[in-house]
């Protein structure tokens, strides 16, 4: 049971709402707590076998109306537009003299506005790790596996975000085709929870397996993440150190953000999620589906939830719904207690709200700009390796020189060109097939310098720069 959420709907039910609304991913446990709760508060609970059927729900209301009672339903926001549905959780108004109440238990709900009055809604929370822990015991039990317990507590870390039947099917698959193998155990119950995120339509796992190896130049956002790497650890909350918030990564695209928010789950150790806010503005109840997905982010913390291009879905001019879900992401930054480490990232600081930029919102807001001569190396190093080129049979210098104002991914295609070249030939790939690449590409800042150059101007008062030499911010003018 979820202590916070027990106290919060018990409080509820001790107010002046007629109607509570429970949004639940978990029906079966959400509705054991509201037994609990009724229980404790000598609350008589009601439960029509067929809630989307008018007649027996009726019936249900009136007996409910007339004894104090709770009413329960568990289907009925998929006909919360009819009317006559409408009508009847109307009649649980308190200020019509009746003393009954109803409690809606549903995945989502678009609350109608003639029900917004008298309604309160109610989020309830995925399991923790000590609610995962009586179900694995079980599983133990019934596959009569016997583990250790850092065995014990690395199943439960991985289990995170799943409710309590999906985590009892994950850790019985996992126990029974792995029974002594526990890393093989962990990663199935890993690969369970990617198929239940998958289903949610807005977050998906990070597969890539990547560190800051992999990622030329930005030695100052390096140095600051190193900083904060055991930010997480139960010593920094005795320290008297916060939980780290986030980040904001501004800066001109393909100069590796979005490649360096994935590195820092590998940096840290932690899982990287990932939000994709243009699913979040396709759903109808966009606003839940948001909500939703911020507590599955919390239950599996410690985490890194990365929102990618956010200016794209929060964009400054945006409408109504936009704004809402603003609202709802800035309030939850402001104010969210979890290890939830957010990595935003952001190409265009025209489109962005001023309020996602205001200090508050992230720990830090850093520039990543074009590289640096010395970056510039360190990512041809980085991408002749990482094709198994031999780096001695170039010329790194001449690279460098010829691939000024050059973005990194700009640096990882002429490398690759240079390879198609050389494919096609039959032979090994050459400084000649590099330097020919070079000639031939039109690089971004050729094509966008204004809004380069504006983005600099920008960042020279708002953000810190995610690599050493800032005299960078001077250069083309």
């Amino acid at each position: 049971m979820n202590l916070s959420f027990y106290k919060e709907l018990e409080l509820h039910f001790q107010s002046d709402y007629s109607i509570i609304f429970v949004i639940s991913q978990d029906e079966e446990e959400a509705v054991l707590e509201i037994e609990a709760v009724c229980m404790k508060l000598h609350l008589n609970l009601l439960k029509p076998r067929r809630p989307g059927n008018i007649m027996p729900m009726h019936k249900q209301m009136e007996a409910s109306l007339t004894s104090g009672s709770v009413t329960l339903f568990t289907d009925i926001h998929r006909v919360l537009s009819i009317p006559d549905v409408l009508m009847l959780l109307s009649d649980f108004d308190r200020d019509k003299k009746s003393i009954g109440r109803a409690v809606v238990v549903a995945p989502f709900a678009e609350i109608p506005p003639e029900l917004e009055r008298i309604s309160a809604v109610l989020h309830h929370p995925l399991p923790d790790i000590e609610q995962l822990r009586p179900v694995l015991d079980s599983v133990c039990v019934k596959t009569k596996v016997l583990l250790v317990e850092d065995d014990i507590d690395a199943l439960l870390r991985v289990g995170k975000g799943l409710i309590k039947s999906e985590a009892q099917r994950a850790f019985t698959r996992a126990l029974i085709a792995y029974p002594e193998d526990a890393v093989s155990a962990r990663k199935s119950v890993e690969q369970d929870k990617r198929r239940a995120l998958a289903r949610s339509s807005v977050l998906e796992f990070v597969d890539d397996k990547i560190n800051f190896n992999d990622v030329g130049g930005m030695d100052h956002l390096k140095k600051w993440l190193g900083a904060r790497r055991k930010a997480f650890l139960k010593e920094a909350r005795e320290f008297g150190l916060p939980v780290p918030k986030g980040m904001l990564l501004m800066g001109i695209q393909g100069c590796g953000k979005s490649l360096a928010a994935k590195a820092v789950g590998g940096f840290w150790e932690l899982p990287v999620v990932r939000l994709d806010i243009f699913s979040v503005f396709g759903h109808r109840d966009s606003e839940q589906v948001l909500n939703r997905a911020l507590l599955t982010s919390e239950a599996m913390s410690p985490c890194i939830l990365w929102i990618d291009e956010i200016e794209k879905g929060f964009d400054a001019g945006g409408d109504g719904k936009s704004s809402r879900l603003l609202g709802t992401l800035i309030t939850w930054l402001q104010e969210k207690k979890s290890e939830v480490f957010v990595v935003a990232t952001a190409n265009k600081v025209e489109s962005l709200p001023p309020e996602l930029a205001r200090k508050g919102r992230f720990d830090e807001i850093f520039f990543v700009d074009l590289p640096d001569p010395a970056e510039r190396k360190d990512i041809f190093k980085l991408h002749l390796l990482k094709r198994n080129l031999e780096i001695s049979s170039f010329d790194l210098n001449e690279l460098v020189a010829r691939s000024e104002k050059m973005t990194g991914s700009e640096i990882e295609q002429i490398v690759i060109a240079g390879m198609y070249t050389a494919f096609e030939r039959g032979e090994k790939t050459s400084q000649q097939d590099l330097t020919a690449a070079l000639k031939t590409t039109v690089t971004l800042y050729e094509t966008f310098e204004k809004e380069i150059k504006s983005l600099r101007e920008w960042a020279r008062t708002h953000a810190r720069i995610a690599s050493s030499d800032r005299s960078r911010l001077d250069l083309f003018k």
